[in-house]
């Protein structure tokens, strides 16, 4: 009987040891895994930036112009060159931005007497253009007539740009040029005097 229980005793060994130490390898295993999980951070975000250049420049602006425009495209559908009636598709935006006028290039500065300098601005320039933080520009209207389904939708975000484009700005420049010259004048004036007490300053402007 001893030795039986002996056989038994020694062959519960055999078998369930083996399977314990699986069970326990399996255990570290899941919990080794968990803890993996649960001590994972979230990735942080990646981006790409490339500077396409660096410039020095010499911008001065002597003048902002607040500009509210308001811009109507329409669209048809044609058929051999001509308009398909009631095919018209219209956008209404109006687009708030600023306006910088100014120079890009430096000033030259000549002493021609005692205490007396001429200051050659360079030709004026359409410094940029500022979108309005507020409301940028606003889609106030856009309908279609009755046979209009088939007709491309205006791109109102190409109208948009078209219109901030430096040749736009070129016509407020000419518009504005006095009260640019007035500014500059007045710039350079301050300028000058808070280096030289009563100076006489002739500015030239270079059209």
């Amino acid at each position: 009987m001893e030795d039986k229980f002996k056989w038994e005793w020694k062959g519960f060994f055999k078998t369930a040891v083996p399977l314990w130490m699986l069970v326990g390898l399996l255990f570290l295993g899941l919990a080794s895994y968990v803890w993996g999980l649960t001590s994972q951070k979230p990735e942080t975000p990646k981006s790409s930036i490339s500077i396409e250049y660096l410039e020095k420049v010499n911008e001065v602006v002597f003048l902002n112009a607040g500009v509210k425009d308001i811009i109507t495209e329409t669209k048809s559908t044609q058929v051999f060159g001509f308009d398909v009636p009631f095919s018209k598709k219209t956008a209404l935006v109006i687009l708030n931005y600023k306006a910088k006028f100014g120079i890009k290039k430096p000033v030259k500065i000549e002493k021609i007497g005692e205490n007396e300098f001429k200051i050659i601005v360079p030709k004026f320039e359409v410094i940029g253009v500022e979108l309005s933080k507020d409301n940028p520009y606003d889609l106030y209207d856009s309908h279609g007539e009755l046979l209009s389904g088939t007709t491309e939708d205006v791109d109102t975000g190409k109208l948009v740009t078209n219109q901030l484009a430096s040749e736009k700005q070129e016509e407020y420049l000419e518009k504005y040029k006095d009260d640019i010259k007035e500014s500059a004048i007045n710039y350079y004036k301050t300028l000058v005097s808070s280096i030289f007490e009563d100076p006489k300053l002739t500015v030239e402007f270079s059209e």
